[in-house]
């Protein structure tokens, strides 16, 4: 459900073709107590969670994106205050004119205009959204990681984007599944595959720093064998994709795990709280991502300060870093 997706608009196009907050009233798009509840509260996690697990200004907020079965709804800079909506009568679709599922979504952009699209928690109910957190509790974490996409934006978008042209990647299949989409049938890469999440994973719950090292050395050697052995040729510009999606997607999971262990988050146990975020596993780079970075924050002190200030610091770099391999 949570995707990361290039540039599609920009905020001045909604704008121009929403309605004022009095024709929202009018059209009937108020959004009910329990959506801007739970929106309020989300928002305000994400306060937290930036400035204790990040270590960066949580202020401004993106512009937000919001839909329910009746009305989409956007708050620029995530402000209340400026709302507005405008009815979609069963077919939300973007300014312009690109359409939305009605039912759960959420992504982020990586441009300069950065903002994010979530569908609200009634709609993720009547899609009979199923979590041990319950729904709310999922869409928390869910939120936290595609708000923390959009802080990404200035250096992972513009990458993006210049990779995505170079090498005749659509707009479409430009996003974190893209590399499981071309390779998730080869026998051979899901076996690479697993063994080198199994070892990023075993790293970070070792029993020792010097273990996880360890550990960590033998998936960064997986890592890099994978990646020589499947992206050569015109298979090639899959190593720059696979690196940002890894750190972009791992970053996230990672944040929404530990929104789950503070008392914000339901205060859950390490395992209980990996259990949820982690799902069915069934997404190669949240799950690979998340193994990476409960890694790196284990044995990488401050690593958030290389990750938001410098594009090279990515999936790779960070891994190196941390297990003491040289670059």
């Amino acid at each position: 459900m949570t995707r990361t997706r290039s540039p599609i608009l920009a905020l001045g196009l909604l704008l121009s073709t929403a309605c004022t907050g009095a024709a929202a009233q009018e059209d009937g798009c108020v959004m009910t107590q329990g959506d801007r509840t739970w929106l309020k509260g989300a928002l305000d996690n994400w306060q937290v969670s930036a400035q204790r697990d990040l270590g960066i200004d949580p202020d401004p907020l993106p512009d937000v994106v919001t839909l329910d079965d009746r009305c989409l709804y956007i708050m620029p800079a995530g402000r209340f205050d400026r709302m507005v909506g405008t009815p979609h009568e069963g077919r939300p679709s973007l300014p312009d004119g690109r359409e939305l599922p009605l039912g759960p979504v959420s992504f982020a952009t990586g441009s300069a205009t950065d903002y994010f699209v979530m569908s609200l928690p009634s709609v993720w109910r009547a899609a009979n959204v199923q979590s041990g957190l319950g729904v709310e509790g999922l869409m928390d974490g869910v939120l936290l990681h595609e708000i923390m996409h959009t802080r990404q934006g200035g250096l992972a978008g513009p990458l993006l984007d210049r990779l995505g042209r170079a090498n005749g990647v659509s707009e479409d299949d430009l996003n974190d599944d893209m590399v499981q989409n071309r390779f998730g049938d080869d026998a051979a890469y899901r076996a690479a595959y697993e063994r080198e999440r199994d070892l990023l994973f075993a790293a970070a719950a070792a029993p020792s720093d010097a273990e996880a090292r360890r550990i960590g050395r033998d998936a960064l050697a997986a890592m890099r064998d994978r990646r020589a052995r499947f992206f050569t040729g015109k298979r090639r510009f899959y190593r720059a994709f696979d690196d940002i999606f890894l750190t972009m997607e791992g970053m996230g999971q990672w944040l929404a795990y530990r929104h789950y262990m503070s008392p914000r988050g339901g205060s859950l146990d390490a395992e209980t709280a990996l259990r949820e975020v982690r799902r069915d596993g069934s997404q190669w780079s949240q799950d690979e991502g998340l193994a990476l970075m409960l890694l790196v924050d284990r044995l990488l002190p401050n690593w958030q300060a290389r990750a938001f200030r410098d594009p090279q610091w990515r999936a790779e770099a960070l891994l190196a870093a941390a297990t003491g391999v040289r670059r």
